[in-house]
């Protein structure tokens, strides 16, 4: 059975793991990471809805509420596009993805369903700072007679 101290430092690293795969996700070159680009929702021929990302870094104030210059727009939906932008800005900044990924951690339903084994470290922690229930004496008794019995072979 692993200490305490052992399963708190597994739990350090598994949260560090976690946001290191969150930092690249949300740094990388696309354009969902993209400050100036917005996903625009519409309506096909058949009522299906599309989507398409544009790219709002002309636009002098970004409030898509009140409209856009459309002459000032550009598609921007592919990989490649971001890669050779040099208007690309990132969307979020070290200290923001931390926060994200804080308040997840703070979430306990994104925080089961994101991080499963985070969540069974905490719960291993939780048992040590509890204590495990004391055996009764039934349990003492079967143990010791099957040690007595058996040995001591793995069973």
């Amino acid at each position: 059975m692993r200490t305490a101290g052992a399963v708190y430092r597994k739990l350090k690293e598994a949260k560090f793991r976690r946001l290191i795969i969150l930092y690249k996700k949300l740094s990388k070159r696309i354009p969902e990471n993209c400050r100036y680009n917005y996903p625009y929702r519409f309506l096909g021929s058949n009522n299906d809805s599309h989507e398409i990302r544009l790219c709002l870094i002309h636009q002098n104030d970004i409030d898509l509420e009140n409209g856009i210059f459309p002459h000032l727009v550009d598609v921007c939906q592919e990989e490649e596009d971001c890669l050779n932008c040099n208007g690309f800005i990132p969307r979020y900044s070290r200290e923001e993805i931390k926060k994200i990924f804080e308040e997840e951690l703070n979430t306990k339903n994104i925080k089961e369903q994101k991080y499963p084994e985070v969540c069974a470290l905490e719960w291993v922690l939780e048992r040590y700072a509890v204590g495990m229930p004391p055996a009764s004496w039934i349990q003492i008794a079967f143990f010791k007679i099957k040690h007595a019995v058996l040995g001591n072979k793995i069973v």
